[in-house]
């Protein structure tokens, strides 16, 4: 009894091992993955998402991952009403430690948009299907070819030269009203601010701030100015100089002269004078 037992667990043994499917071999899942591959090049999204396992996990690395076949549907349906043409370009792929590891370029255009954006995938497959794809690759570069078309530099320069002019304008009227704090409100609050004139400088707002109270104590001793011509240059890291000619009216004289301000943005829409070099006209 004992040994027919013992044949009858042999036999059920063996006949499960011949019943189970083989171990997928680094073939196999190179197919699967050369599969997903021309899935995508097709734009066939809908063979895209069978070939991920119903709890398939899509990862960006630098994001959170997404977590099933039906959120990863949802996640790239959003992004494919953009692609016009895409080509997963792969330079090496092979299978290392059980699981495909695919070095390549994405080449497509977004929305009007051509972008290349090289990428180092690693998918696990189990059954057929992909378990996991984890994706390395720049995320600024994405989202910039992801993000709007990037506005002209004349448009760009022409919006912040406006912006510049109206923050001249409002320097004037604030003098001209005797609103000394609005006035130094527009110079950099910062010991590196500087302040050149007839010879001589300042460095710091504070001690600008203490000169201009100081001599114009009242509204009439400020006087009235207006500024004549201005130029606007462009610099870089956000810095852009403003360089004209004025008239300042005091009430014992007149006085015409030049100005150059070097103007610093501080956030979007919002310049401060870091320096200023003012001298009168000979």
């Amino acid at each position: 009894m004992i040994r027919m037992w013992s044949n009858l667990v042999a036999v059920a043994a063996l006949t499960q091992v011949a019943c189970s499917p083989p171990a997928a071999t680094g073939d196999d899942k190179l197919e699967v993955a050369g599969a997903m591959v021309q899935a995508w090049n097709e734009q066939d999204w809908e063979r895209v998402y069978a070939l991920f396992a119903e709890d398939g996990v899509l990862h960006s690395m630098m994001t959170e991952p997404v977590v099933g076949r039906e959120a990863i549907r949802e996640r790239l349906d959003a992004l494919a009403g953009g692609i016009e043409r895409i080509e997963l370009q792969i330079r090496n792929m092979g299978v290392v430690n059980d699981v495909v590891v695919l070095e390549r370029t994405d080449d497509f255009v977004y929305n009007g948009r051509q972008s290349r954006i090289p990428v180092v995938g690693v998918m696990e497959i189990q059954d057929g299907r992909v378990s996991e794809w984890r994706e390395y690759y720049d995320r600024a570069s994405l989202e910039e070819a992801l993000g709007p078309e990037p506005r002209p530099r004349a448009e760009v320069e022409a919006e912040i030269e406006n912006t510049i002019r109206d923050f001249t304008a409002k320097l004037q009227d604030d003098w001209n009203a005797g609103d000394m704090g609005a006035y130094l409100a527009t110079y950099h609050n910062s010991t590196e601010t500087s302040l050149m004139f007839g010879g001589g400088g300042l460095r710091g707002w504070q001690a600008i701030a203490d000169l201009f109270t100081a001599t114009w104590k009242t509204e009439a001793a400020m006087g009235d100015f207006t500024v004549e011509d201005m130029t606007v240059f462009f610099g870089g890291s956000g810095t852009v100089i403003a360089s004209g000619t004025f008239e300042h009216v005091f009430p014992d004289q007149t006085v015409n002269g030049a100005f150059t301000h070097v103007w610093r943005q501080m956030e979007p829409g919002q310049w401060r004078i870091i320096h200023e070099h003012t001298s009168r006209r000979l």
